[in-house]
């Protein structure tokens, strides 16, 4: 509290303590840290502008029972005797503690003098304070090795949420939370863009949309944080601003300067606090994000060509070093749309294909209409993006959009022309029917160098897809295998490819092969997080079938969620992918007794068997789900019964039959007995009759 013994005459002491806020939030672990320091201590309150500094030490002065003395820095300039006299007439007065406000502001040697005397003999029951942005060239080792410092630095004055949240509302009110976390997290607890932004939000600016270039929180930054530095320094801090992080070689190749390093540790030898470190060895920093955006508003401003230049710049430092998202900003700023669009659509079938449709998203987002419209790589690589998100119209505008684009140059993914990359997106989407799949794939496959090109494995996985769709079972076999060894920068092609092998392999009664390609096909999706990527529908269901098959049901379940969400996403795109899948999901439901699944994917399966009659396989394959699931009362046979079971119609021996089937004796003896204890049989002729009874055979 303040000295109540003050004479007028006092002339050292003419300031009282400065007032308060009624809604300032009280800083209670900077207070408990000041309240420990005692007589004969120093207590060094140093930080940037609107870090709250005299604010802090007036809520100690108040929560205090010592009385306090607030001396104006000026005062120092009478010299060191002037100054003892008066701080002895103050402890007699009975103060204990004297405070020493914007000692920044010291520039005389005498009075740095001054000053020095009194660190380093106070006297014995006084506490001295000295406030300031920075501290004056004063000898303090020998007092820190002692012990009797009490340093208050940036750090400590930054605000914690909780302190930040109480000082935001308690200015503009109850708040949203989700709102409140945008706001602080642009301030990062300085106290001043705290206050700042509760100001302007109560004067009816949106605090979401807030930056450095509000006109409440610019004049603060240019008055108090700009205005004391020279010319040449704000020329660098704002120049610097073109870099979201930087270091000083970052900053010589995109300013073309030789000095970044010695700008750099002159702005943090300062104390500047909104230049943050981003690693120990203070290497790298960034600007507060309200500063930044001021200081690159000022650049727009004051010189667009100059901006464009820098921009272009940094876009190359950037791409160069691998920081495509830093690259394409850059590239919008300096208002390049080709190099913008190439360098969305660079990345746009690996994103897509790796777990990272929402990345692909967020890119094509940050580019206009006019640029999707009028180039190639922004018009394909929002093409792949509804190919993923199962979005017919956009896939169709976007194709259109890039053929009336086409220049015939290659594309940026490394596509040899707009054409082949317009048909590896056709050979996805299907429209057509399946002949047009195996057409729109060969165009890719010719134009692309085998067992090389990723492209040239991207379709020739959709043709052997296609190939098993026909029924071609060895055709797809051969393809699906050639394409594997090229995919491994396009997982989900990846795993596309396994899952339709382990199909062929269920197919041709090999439950082992079936089992390790479904299963890595499902690992290869799951990391890469496909679940939400619609031509995954292949690799869902072919688990959900498989897990039923080895008597996993709750795994089967899963998978069947999956794949009905995927399937919904898919609406009218591509029938033979929804055959596929629904033709799956029905047996499945067989397999796990599930009447209700097994009937509503056979009516959808149907439904897209009408759009698709061209994919015979498939057809097939609904056909034989659909006699399995009118069984009724009897088990469902498996894949490799339901392959025996036409050659027990027949006059062939168990050894002959194994010897089509490539199988042992007694595998073919074992399947043909489980037939019979599931048709309740008890012979080869009765199984026969039994199978054509409920339609497992044909008459």
């Amino acid at each position: 509290m303040v000295a109540g013994g003050w004479q007028p005459w006092i002339a050292a002491a003419p300031d009282g303590r400065p007032g308060t806020s009624g809604g300032s939030v009280c800083r209670t672990g900077v207070l408990a840290k000041l309240s420990a320091a005692r007589d004969g201590d120093l207590a060094v309150v140093m930080a940037p502008p609107g870090y709250g500094k005299t604010t802090v030490v007036a809520q100690w002065d108040e929560a205090d029972d010592r009385p306090f003395a607030w001396v104006q820095a000026a005062f120092l300039d009478h010299g060191p005797v002037p100054l003892l006299r008066h701080v002895e007439t103050l402890a007699k007065a009975g103060t204990q503690v004297v405070v020493f406000d914007d000692v920044h502001r010291i520039t005389s040697a005498r009075a740095v003098a001054a000053l020095q005397v009194l660190v380093d003999t106070p006297p014995p029951s006084l506490t001295v304070v000295l406030i300031g942005r920075g501290a004056p060239m004063l000898r303090l080792a020998r007092r820190r090795i002692a012990g009797s410092i009490v340093d208050i630095g940036a750090d400590d004055l930054t605000m914690s949420v909780l302190e930040a949240t109480g000082a935001f509302v308690g200015v503009a009110g109850p708040r949203d939370a989700a709102m409140l976390a945008t706001v602080l997290d642009r301030c990062e607890g300085w106290p001043a863009g705290i206050a700042l932004a509760a100001l302007a939000t109560r004067a009816g600016a949106d605090p979401v949309n807030l930056t450095g270039c509000d006109s409440l929180i610019a004049d603060y930054l240019a008055e108090e944080v700009l205005g004391p530095l020279d010319d040449e320094s704000v020329d660098f801090m704002t120049d610097s601003s073109i870099l979201e992080r930087f270091n000083a070689s970052a900053l010589d190749d995109v300013l073309d300067r030789v000095d970044s390093a010695r700008r750099l540790e002159a702005v943090r030898a300062s104390g500047h606090h909104l230049l943050i470190p981003l690693d120990r060895e203070r290497a790298w920093y960034r600007w507060n994000p309200l500063l930044a955006e001021l200081l690159s508003a000022s650049l727009r401003a004051r010189d667009p060509v100059r901006y464009r230049d820098l921009a272009s710049r940094a876009c190359r430092f950037l791409e160069e070093r691998g920081d495509v998202d830093g690259a394409l900003r850059q590239s919008l700023a300096a208002q390049d749309r080709v190099h913008a669009a190439a360098l969305v659509g660079r990345d746009a079938v690996r994103l897509g294909f790796d777990g990272n449709t929402a990345l692909l998203a967020r890119r094509i987002g940050l580019l206009d209409d006019r640029t999707v419209a009028e180039c190639p790589d922004a018009a394909i690589a929002s093409a792949w993006l509804g190919v993923l998100t199962g979005d017919a119209e956009l896939i169709q505008r976007s194709l259109a959009s890039a053929i009336r684009a086409d220049r015939g140059l290659p594309m940026s993914d490394g596509t040899p022309s707009v054409s082949v990359g317009a048909a590896l997106v056709s050979s996805l989407v299907g429209v057509g029917g399946v002949h047009a799949v195996l057409r729109h794939a060969e165009t890719v496959r010719s134009a692309c160098e085998d067992l090389v090109s990723p492209w040239w494995g991207a379709a020739t996985v959709m043709k052997g897809a296609a190939e098993a769709m026909l029924g071609h079972s060895d055709v797809a076999r051969d393809l699906l295998e050639s394409a594997l060894p090229t995919l491994a920068d396009l997982p989900g092609f990846q795993a596309a490819a396994l899952a339709h092998l382990a199909l062929l392999d269920l197919a041709d009664g090999d439950d082992v092969g079936c089992v390790r390609r479904s299963v890595a096909a499902r690992r290869i999706a799951d990391a890469h997080d496909l679940g939400d990527a619609v031509p995954m529908v292949v690799v869902y269901a072919t688990s959900a079938v498989v897990a039923a098959r080895v008597g996993d049901v709750p795994a089967a379940r899963d998978a069947i969620a999956i794949t009905e969400r995927l399937l919904a996403r898919l609406g009218v795109l591509a029938a033979r992918t929804a055959l596929l899948g629904h033709g799956l999901l029905a047996w499945t439901g067989a397999v796990i007794e599930d009447r209700e699944i097994t009937t509503r994917h056979l009516e959808e399966g149907q439904r897209a068997l009408r759009r698709e009659p061209g994919a015979v396989g498939l057809g097939r394959r609904l056909e034989r789900v659909r006699a399995l699931a009118s069984q009724g009362e009897h088990r469902p046979l498996t894949a490799a019964e339901l392959r025996l079971l036409p050659r027990l119609a027949t006059h062939l021996s168990l050894q002959r039959i194994a010897d089509e089937l490539i199988l042992g004796r007694e595998t073919v003896k074992s399947q043909a007995t489980s037939i019979y204890r599931k048709l309740d049989v008890a012979s080869r002729g009765d199984a026969v009759a039994e199978a054509r009874r409920i339609g497992l055979l044909s008459g």
